[in-house]
């Protein structure tokens, strides 16, 4: 495109992608629909985001602006194709100030970032949406975002102040001001709330800020159904109590999370209620005797009050689980959001619910509603077997009957989420013509060559039916494109793509692209099954530079497992040809040296203590790996010292030991792991094998997890070193210098050992046992811990990468005031122990980095 180039003048060239990957991965939101843009360029200043509108105006080229891209509707997706402009990195806060309430912020500043940042000084910016911890708050402003605070506090348009907004043709407008109130003309503020991007881009907003409530209380309240619920809440609200949020679950929803997350309910509940009331403490345990009463006429079954913030997350925690939940159900079916956040006068919500069980009774289809009812705001969700073409047809009618219900409950269609193009074959019904006629004069006016964001919100160009665009189309149809992975199938279709994952997600931290996200990743695996994209380089360099260090998994609310479904991908890689050249010389290493690292056989035993004499026969075979045997030359005789001391017999291979074959699992090339798999079940089968120990996590995993699951690793006990260093502690087998050296230590969870295993305590129970060490935790540890940067093959394929996330690492561990690193894995050493060193080179501090059997030997009495 000649666009690109004006586009690389404004903004540099690194900021400009136009690798088809990482366009893909923006092609995808938590709607059905799926449109990849032909360019991506990041903006970090108005200046930018002017001159990139203007040389798009002028060219006729659409724009579609995208912060968090946590939109339902398809609202931040480019069905026109065009440039993505990527506002992700214009998120400073730009003033905050107290006495006249309000922060002035870029439009990419997360709602949780700007909560967190007033939260310091007594105050809170009360739109609460459910992806308010990756939402940035221009795309709030863009759908006049609300969440469960909005019965009492409203939605994000009431906190609008003042904008800047860049128009079509590059023109920058500031509205509003930093008065409370103002008078002068139009509200343009107010118009480009709900705008979806369709008429400029905001790029600053002024947004007022409230002082914290002093006080704050949760409950859940059981009721036998619909009615009496609906009742109840409806009477609390006219009756005066200030609620500051209220939530409705109605039986299909509990029964979901019954079943997703084992929830437990009283016998007899048809409904659940959870509210928040806040305030003056003496005020609020008012309301809440207030409210006791009034649900005790509505035949309350059971209630639950809580002030204490801990007691409150696992009460909250069914409304947040829900959605995700619904994704896991049953496999191969996923939640599909169509017509999903309608609002409706809150006294007719219990009818709503109603209306909405029957039409889902028939069609055959359960509805779980739940939602806002202080503001009546109900999400009516599809939970469905995207394969399935009748099931399909069955939700469009569903969705037209929906639409029906809408006018006659003189409601809305979106309440919260916008229209997009989800809503945009049927929001005529709603707005009329004349109403979708003055917001298309509007348009033209605003931009008249149409480029900002079209095909949106029912205007010219926007999709007709809810086929169109649809990313699920081949597997709906099954048409010859779709090529499954197999079970991994149900992981892909799992992810609704929500982007939780980035927050947890390391090579994302490092490049900002989507393509290096747990999310970006899963739609280029989705584009492969459902036949959208084929195997390609670009796509290679994207699922090769995953860790694989299951991460993303935890920040997940459906816990999808990222690594299964890129290890899949990269299968499929490897049988078209596309396996990295790296990769290729080292699985030829593996089979031919034992070794992915072209080192002689004779060298693998260089680190083994003079004199060690192995003992055939003996019942444990240590295994000790090619990291710890041709990286390291401590670790060895680190544990061979407290096996000796220990009194345990034990033997190695030493130059007849081969590699476990992990890494040729990691990067797909299964023929290479089943050729080297089977050589050790060999191998080890003629020893006469019983307990095979080991110092490396990825060894164990492999022998432990991966080979039962591939056909192999009978007859033997794989064990990681790190359980027995618990048991001979435990049982007094090991004794170590009373007065040794302090240290602070700082334990490293390896991924593969503690994400992919769950082993976090042994370790640690191990370092807590050793005299002078005081054991510290990273910030982010056990599930939340981050990769060391090597995992996944990421340090051979991309060994930058790989660095700078373990420095990274290694600042924190600094920071936390640690003096020693420990982690359980050579190959975590191998990666610390070099960003260690770049740590001294920059200036930053010094800290030394050991495995658990180095520190653990060191403090052996002598």
């Amino acid at each position: 495109m000649e666009i690109n180039q004006k586009l690389v003048e404004i903004v540099g060239e690194e900021n400009v992608v136009t690798n088809p990957a990482d366009c893909q991965a923006y092609s995808r939101d938590m709607s059905v629909h799926m449109a990849p843009p032909q360019v991506m360029v990041f903006a970090e200043t108005t200046e930018q985001v002017s001159a990139i509108l203007a040389a798009c105006n002028e060219a006729g080229v659409p724009v579609i602006a995208r912060g968090g891209g946590t939109s339902v509707t398809g609202a931040a997706l480019a069905p026109k194709g065009g440039v993505l402009l990527n506002l992700i990195r214009m998120n400073k806060i730009l003033e905050i100030n107290l006495p006249d309430h309000y922060a002035r912020v870029q439009c990419g500043v997360v709602c949780g970032a700007l909560n967190a940042a007033v939260a310091e000084k007594g105050f809170f910016f009360p739109p609460d949406p459910g992806s308010a911890g990756i939402a940035t708050i221009g795309g709030m402003i863009n759908t006049n975002a609300s969440g469960i605070r909005a019965v009492k506090y409203g939605t994000t348009k009431d906190y609008v102040m003042a904008l800047k907004v860049v128009l079509a043709d590059g023109r920058v407008l500031d509205t509003g001001s930093k008065a409370p109130k103002t008078s002068s003309g139009y509200n343009l503020s107010q118009l480009f709330c709900a705008s979806e991007g369709t008429l400029g881009v905001i790029t600053e907003a002024t947004m007022k800020i409230l002082p914290a409530p002093a006080y704050a209380i949760s409950a859940r309240l059981e009721f036998p159904d619909i009615q009496t619920a609906g009742d109840a809440v409806t009477e609390m609200l006219t009756s005066g109590v200030p609620i500051a949020t209220c939530e409705i679950l109605d039986n299909v929803s509990i029964a979901v999370l019954a079943k997703a997350i084992d929830l437990k309910v009283a016998e007899g509940v048809g409904c659940m209620i959870m509210l928040e009331l806040d305030g003056h403490r003496a005020a609020v345990e008012d309301y809440v005797k207030q409210v006791d009463d009034i649900a005790g006429k509505h035949s309350l079954i059971g209630a639950k009050w809580t002030d204490d913030p801990v007691e409150k997350a696992p009460l909250w925690e069914a409304r947040h689980r829900l959605v995700p939940a619904m994704s896991r159900l049953k496999p191969g079916y996923r939640l599909v959001p169509l017509m999903e956040d309608f609002g409706v006068p809150m006294t007719k919500i219990p009818e709503t619910i109603r209306q909405i069980q029957a039409i889902g009774e028939k069609h055959g289809f359960p509805i779980a509603t739940f939602g806002h009812i202080g503001d009546g705001n109900l999400h009516a969700t599809f939970i469905m077997d995207v394969k399935k073409s009748d099931e399909w047809e069955a939700v469009k009618k569903i969705v037209l009957e929906f639409v029906e219900l809408t006018a006659a409950m003189e409601g809305t269609m979106s309440a919260e989420h916008g229209l997009g193009m989800a809503k945009a074959p049927v929001i005529v019904k709603e707005l009329g013509a004349t109403g979708l006629e003055v917001m298309q004069t509007i348009k033209d006016a605003m931009d008249p060559k149409g480029v900002l964001n079209p095909g949106k919100l029912g205007l010219r160009g926007s999709i007709e039916d809810v086929y169109d665009t649809s990313g699920f189309e081949p597997l709906r149809l099954q048409t010859g494109e779709v090529n499954t992975f197999g079970e991994v199938d149900n992981e892909i279709v799992a992810c609704i793509q929500c982007g939780f994952c980035r927050l947890g997600c390391p090579t994302y931290a490092q490049t900002d692209l989507e393509s290096m996200n747990a999310k970006g990743r899963i739609t280029l695996a989705f584009s492969l099954l459902a036949g959208h994209m084929q195997p390609s380089v670009e796509m290679a360099d994207r699922l090769y530079k995953c860790m694989l260090c299951l991460n993303c998994k935890y920040t997940c609310p459906a816990q999808i497992n990222l690594a299964a479904v890129v290890q899949a991908a990269r299968k499929r890689l490897v049988e078209t040809g596309y396996l990295p050249e790296i990769f290729v010389k080292l699985m030829s290493d593996m089979v031919e040296a034992g070794n992915p690292f072209s080192m002689p056989r004779d060298t693998r035993t260089d680190s083994y203590p003079v004199g060690y004499e192995p003992k055939p026969g003996a019942d444990t075979l240590l295994h000790l790996g090619c990291v710890a045997s041709y990286q390291d030359v401590k670790i060895i005789p680190a544990v061979m010292k407290i096996l000796d001391a220990a009194g345990i017999e034990f033997t190695t291979l030493g130059k007849e030991e081969n590699c476990c074959g992990y890494l040729a699992y990691l990067v797909g090339d299964m023929e290479t792991f089943h050729t080297v798999a089977a050589a050790n079940d060999k191998i080890f089968k003629e020893q006469g094998v019983n307990t095979l120990l080991t110092t490396c996590a990825g060894c164990y995993k492999t022998f432990e997890d991966v080979y039962p699951h591939q056909g192999h690793g009978d007859g033997y006990k794989p064990e990681h070193v790190v359980f027995l260093l618990e048991r001979l502690i435990n049982e007094g087998k090991l004794s170590f210098e009373p007065d040794g050296k302090p240290m602070k230590a700082i334990y490293h969870d390896p991924c593969d050992l503690g994400r992919h295993l769950g082993v976090y305590e042994p370790p640690r129970e191990v370092i807590k046992a050793l005299p002078g060490v005081e054991l510290l935790e990273f910030p982010q540890n056990r599930t939340l811990a981050k990769c060391c940067g090597g995992g996944g093959g990421v340090k051979a394929f991309a060994n930058e990468l790989g660095g700078d996330i373990a420095f990274e690492r290694i600042k924190v561990a600094i920071a936390q005031g640690a003096d020693t690193v420990v982690s359980a894995c050579p190959s975590c050493k191998n990666s610390l122990n070099q960003a260690a060193a770049r740590a001294r080179k920059e200036k930053l501090g010094k800290i030394k980095v050991m495995d658990i059997t180095e520190l653990v030997a060191s403090r052996l009495a002598k």
